[in-house]
């Protein structure tokens, strides 16, 4: 049974400046990512966005590893459960483990995370789900692991996840059951 509530833009019945969109999307994705058929209601932001999108995920700035760890967390503490299984596959294709991505709810307190990889996880928890400034001396810590230019790029990758993930929750665009 589906969950979806509000349907996603179909390539067959798109408006001629969506299919155009949609169209690049199932080129460069294969197919088109299920949140982005969501947005292709607007096409202009669509373009846009995934131009943004691929600057962040594709910014050499930030090691594969440590994005799909802030990605990844990030969407844990949303809850998107798509987001998750799409991220735990990236995140072990990038180096990051099994026993990682198991012991990413008590990362403090885990012997699975180097220094940097805890504050990255800090970082992530702390941007996703507490308000105010960052603490500053967390992100000094950030800034002499990842470089100034590194921690504007993970909380890009934050701010993108945090997105994806609360859009497809609310939206329904996943199928629960298929998401155990």
């Amino acid at each position: 049974m589906s969950d979806r509530i509000i349907e996603p833009v179909s390539l067959r019945d798109a408006n001629p400046e969506a299919r155009a969109v949609l169209d690049a999307l199932r080129k460069s994705h294969a197919k088109v990512p299920v949140s982005f058929a969501y947005m292709a209601v607007q096409p202009k932001a669509l373009e846009g966005f995934e131009q943004f999108y691929q600057g962040v995920i594709g910014d050499p700035r930030l090691n594969p590893a440590y994005r799909e760890l802030a990605y990844l967390k990030t969407a844990m503490l949303a809850g998107c459960k798509l987001c998750i299984a799409n991220h735990t596959t990236s995140a072990l294709k990038v180096g990051l483990t099994q026993a990682q991505i198991d012991a990413m709810d008590n990362f403090a307190q885990s012997d699975q995370f180097s220094d940097l990889e805890k504050a990255i996880l800090t970082y992530v928890t702390h941007v996703a789900g507490t308000p105010g400034k960052s603490p500053a001396p967390l992100l000094q810590q950030l800034r002499d692991g990842l470089g100034n230019d590194g921690v504007v790029v993970l909380t890009q990758v934050i701010g993108i996840a945090n997105l994806f993930s609360r859009f497809n929750n609310a939206l329904h665009t996943y199928n629960s059951e298929d998401y155990p």
